[in-house]
């Protein structure tokens, strides 16, 4: 801690964010900003301005939508299922067997472990499941723990006199749950909710470990989209496809971070 408050009371600080910010514009922004414009050329090579030809042509792209629609509807019941699951963990973990707190790293192990480790044990044991489950079970698996970690430090954040006076005025465990925690975890719950929402895009590794670049109609990802145009160079497809998919995340993660922050000002 000291450390900390050296380093910040150092008119010289910023200077060690230097290398840090110039490798992310070097290798993210710059890259990004520069594929941007081959969404508007009709030929990587040839470089001639299209205008939005080449946005119309991938809205009527078969593959293209059946990716979108895909990866949406996985997120869609992914993300609050994983919620779900890591908020009762957490509050299992956080008050009601608090002796076996070590399970948080058993939990937490899946994360840490490389996705092909997963697949390989996946492919050997439950091969017969469909595709769509066996993803959306890997994810839950994988990124889980990680979620059960933030959840149960913001419920030990709670004060236990609340608590112990919730019990005394006779609130029940569900009531406790509902009306003490959840108010005061939605800022980090609305924070994992965000991570597992970015999550749920990385699924495509073990998506691609598991099946290749053409997968079953039902984990047809976005990602599959893209890479399989990247392969053929049509450089074009996937600067416009990434450019709407990145329109939508940055929506979506826009809104849910101001909803963390307005209930952030009413909870603090």
């Amino acid at each position: 801690m000291k450390v900390m408050v050296i380093i910040m009371n150092n008119k010289y600080w910023k200077l060690l964010l230097l290398p840090s910010f110039l490798g992310f514009l070097v290798f993210y922004i710059i890259p990004f900003l520069y594929s941007l414009t081959y969404a508007w050329q009709n030929d990587a090579f040839r470089k001639e301005f299209c205008g939005l030809q080449n946005f119309l042509t991938i809205l009527k792209s078969d593959y293209f939508l059946l990716g979108m629609k895909n990866t949406l509807c996985f997120t869609a019941i992914a993300v609050p299922l994983i919620l779900l699951i890591s908020y009762i963990i957490a509050f299992l973990l956080a008050f009601v067997v608090r002796r076996l707190r070590f399970l948080q790293s058993v939990v937490f192990l899946p994360y840490l472990l490389p996705s092909i480790t997963a697949v390989m044990i996946w492919q050997t044991y439950l091969s017969d499941v469909p595709p769509f489950s066996s993803l959306l079970f890997l994810f839950l698996w994988k990124y889980t723990g990680l979620n059960v970690i933030l959840l149960t430090a913001s419920f030990l954040s709670v004060p236990m006199e609340v608590l112990d006076s919730a019990q005394i005025d006779g609130a029940s465990t569900l009531k406790t749950m509902t009306h003490i925690l959840l108010p005061n975890s939605v800022p980090m719950l609305l924070f994992t909710g965000i991570l597992s929402f970015v999550n749920s895009f990385k699924i495509y590794r073990e998506s691609y470990l598991m099946w290749g670049n053409y997968p079953d109609k039902a984990v047809y990802m976005i990602q599959n989209y893209l890479n399989n145009h990247f392969e053929k160079l049509n450089y074009q497809n996937v600067s416009t496809a990434a450019t709407l998919f990145f329109l939508g995340i940055f929506l979506i993660v826009t809104v849910l971070l101001w909803c963390e922050k307005k209930w952030s000002d009413q909870v603090w």
